[in-house]
């Protein structure tokens, strides 16, 4: 593994986890503030510091009617970004320039076929997956060939595995978040991801910008529309390979942050955009999970700088 690696795992892994600005589990939900007096703590967009929970529950996704139930009761305002379908050698590194900017954190659903080959732009691919982990991204499953799997579900196995394998190979991380394209969920696909401990990311807010009409004013609209009536949490999909959305996202943040400004004012709880330690299970952080990888991960480069000072 050497050296390097490990600091890309903290990147796709547990860079952010590290630190303390955590939020909770779909289990434990922090209360929402009675009263915030002073609008300038929203003045930009909130990054929400509670310490994920200690015993939550398997995170209740979105996105897949009756078979996955979101729960939004009691929940606070919060969003996740959620990007699908890339890394796009025009829209990613975009898109990872604005979140860099504001500090924020997102999941990155990748697409293998993207990464699969030797052809210049394959391997530019597989470097922009580095650098999304490096940055402190979570890099999840989005399949091999972007196939509904509930149609055939034959591919199950080699579109969920060898995406998987070609992320482990670039990442040094193999993934352990995963959205099902189309939103497709089954019985059969349920029991692949369970064989292979992997937990299913739904949304619950889509512009959907893979059509053709959708253009970033639609897309900004959209959304802001939908933001201004949030209760609970929000998962945002957007897609890196289409350029609405890589345009929007920057006129999106900012006018989150002055909602937020005028929400604080009028008393109401604003929006905070949390990042994916919202909804990882806790179960997938205890026996068999995080931290015993992160632990071998700085023993191993430990180990590796103790061998070169030999």
């Amino acid at each position: 593994m050497g050296v390097a690696r490990p600091v890309l795992v903290f990147g796709a892994l547990g860079v952010a986890l590290l630190k303390p600005s955590a939020v909770g589990g779909s289990d434990l939900l922090p209360a929402r503030p009675a009263s915030v007096t002073d609008p300038a703590q929203a003045a930009a967009v909130i990054v929400a510091n509670t310490p994920i929970a200690a015993a939550a529950a398997p995170f209740e996704s979105p996105g897949h009617g009756p078979h996955v139930p979101f729960r939004v009761v009691d929940a606070p305002r919060e969003l996740l970004l959620s990007f699908d379908d890339g890394p796009d050698l025009r829209g990613t590194p975009l898109i990872l320039d604005e979140l860099d900017r504001r500090g924020l954190k997102a999941i990155f659903f990748v697409t293998g076929w993207r990464l699969k080959g030797d052809r210049p732009e394959e391997v530019a691919r597989r470097a922009l997956v580095r650098r999304i982990a490096a940055h402190g991204h979570l890099v999840a499953n989005h399949t091999l060939s972007h196939h509904n799997l509930c149609q055939n579900p034959g591919e199950q196995a080699t579109e969920i595995d060898e995406n998987a394998a070609l992320i482990a190979a670039s990442t040094g991380v193999r993934p352990f978040l995963f959205r099902s394209p189309y939103g497709a969920f089954c019985h059969s696909l349920e029991a692949a991801l369970q064989a292979r401990g992997l937990v299913d990311v739904g949304w619950n807010l889509d512009p959907q910008d893979w059509k053709v009409d959708r253009d970033e004013e639609y897309v900004f609209n959209y959304l802001t529309h939908k933001l201004s009536h949030l209760e609970g949490r929000g998962i945002l999909l957007l897609h890196d390979t289409h350029l609405a959305s890589v345009h929007a996202l920057p006129r999106l943040l900012d006018w989150l942050a002055q909602q937020n400004a005028r929400d604080v004012r009028a008393g109401r709880a604003p929006i905070t955009i949390t990042d994916y330690r919202a909804i990882i299970p806790r179960r997938d952080l205890g026996a068999g999970g995080l931290p015993q990888l992160v632990g071998a991960l700085v023993a191993d480069a430990a180990g590796s700088v103790q061998r070169h000072l030999r």
